[in-house]
């Protein structure tokens, strides 16, 4: 049992030993941090996500298509705010008279948030110009959208209730619908 015992002191002695000379070969660390933690850097075309969509489209006693083109900036990965302008162009059809046509534009301030990565929910602020009514309106809007797609492109439908009166008057709708592409959604 000694010469157990005095086998393991001898082993952990060179052992000791050992550590110790690696201790005074080894260089000595600097006290300054010499790796700094580097941030991802976001290509700011990452950032951006334009769309165009094509909408509100009607074929009863005329015919009516609407198109609208946005741009916007991701705050983050479900938040999103942009700018944007829409076009209506509405001709109607008179029996025994001429078809007149009507041509409405604007633009648009919104703000969108992801309920999921397909799924999002967006208010948006319409300054309109009406052509038949030869006035400006500014009115607001509330829906919802579905985004569907792989990678950078998706494809989907939104859903906007205009939350005005007068401007569901003039736009004969009580809801905006539109079918779209987005990039980088």
């Amino acid at each position: 049992m000694r010469k157990v015992i005095s086998l393991l002191v001898f082993i952990l002695f060179f052992v000791g030993l050992s550590l110790d000379i690696n201790g005074q070969v080894r260089k000595k660390s600097s006290t300054k941090k010499t790796t700094k933690e580097k941030k991802e850097q976001v290509n700011l075309m990452d950032k951006i996500n334009p769309e165009i969509k094509f909408g509100n489209l009607g074929f009863f006693n005329g015919f009516s298509i609407s198109s609208k083109l946005n741009i916007g900036y991701k705050l983050s990965e479900r938040f999103t705010l942009g700018l944007g302008g829409k076009l209506f162009f509405d001709q109607i059809v008179v029996v025994g008279a001429s078809d007149p046509s009507n041509f409405d534009y604007g633009g648009l301030a919104f703000a969108r948030g992801k309920v999921t990565n397909d799924i999002y929910i967006q208010a948006e602020y319409a300054f309109m110009k009406y052509d038949f009514y030869e006035t400006n309106l500014n009115y607001p809007l509330i829906g919802a959208g579905y985004m569907s797609g792989i990678g950078k492109w998706r494809f989907g439908i939104e859903l906007l209730y205009i939350a005005n009166e007068q401007a569901r008057d003039f736009q004969g709708s009580i809801v905006e619908y539109w079918f779209g592409a987005s990039y980088n959604f």
